[in-house]
């Protein structure tokens, strides 16, 4: 069984005061309903006035839950997942991401440029790839191959986008992370300078 951490605590105490407020929400609008009813309106009016102020909390209780959810689709989307950033990368249509590592190179998704170069057997394709060809990175949590492993990839390739990929990698990848390189670069010169 494992330790009930503090965490874990807000958890349990969120989820009882949306429960909490819901019910005082079907509570109040029952009450209006006796009390109309009974025709006492000025019960019914305290209660129609209190009805917006327990919308208004349990509202308040549920926005968290909506805006984390939207949260972590909005990390997904602009490239985090979990600790690991990454960029994304169209090639015909099929993403690609692309890890940077603490030197800024970048490391390939191995499943997708699998997929894209129709490799089937892992283990045959990389065996005589070194560590800085292919493994995984400190910035990302799966296998990836290196701008020098995907060129060896791609030289060695026979599918028929092998070149396109090729092409692709050196105009818009490298093309694109050596210019936001130079814009760094200078923009550190100026607040140096």
């Amino acid at each position: 069984m494992k330790a009930f951490k503090l965490d874990d605590e807000r958890s349990v105490l969120t989820w009882v005061f949306r429960i909490v407020s819901l019910v005082a929400i079907f509570a109040v609008f029952a009450a209006i309903g006796v009390f109309v009813r009974k025709g006492d309106a000025l019960h019914a009016a305290m209660l129609v006035a209190t009805a917006p102020l327990l919308a208004y909390v349990f509202s308040r209780s549920w926005t968290g839950l909506l805006f984390t959810s939207l949260e972590r689709a909005k990390r997904y989307v602009e490239g985090a997942e979990g600790d690991h950033r990454h960029e994304w990368y169209s090639f015909r249509g099929q993403r690609v991401r692309v890890f940077l590592d603490e030197m800024q190179r970048p490391w390939f998704a191995l499943n997708e440029i699998a997929f894209i170069l129709d490799v089937k057997d892992e283990k045959s394709t990389f065996r005589h790839y070194g560590p800085h060809e292919y493994g995984i990175p400190e910035s990302a949590s799966e296998r990836c191959i290196s701008e020098a492993g995907l060129r060896r990839l791609i030289k060695y390739s026979a599918h028929p986008d092998a070149g396109a990929l090729g092409i692709w990698l050196e105009r818009e990848v490298l093309r694109m992370l050596r210019n936001r390189k130079e814009i760094r670069a200078t923009n550190r010169a100026r607040q140096d300078g």
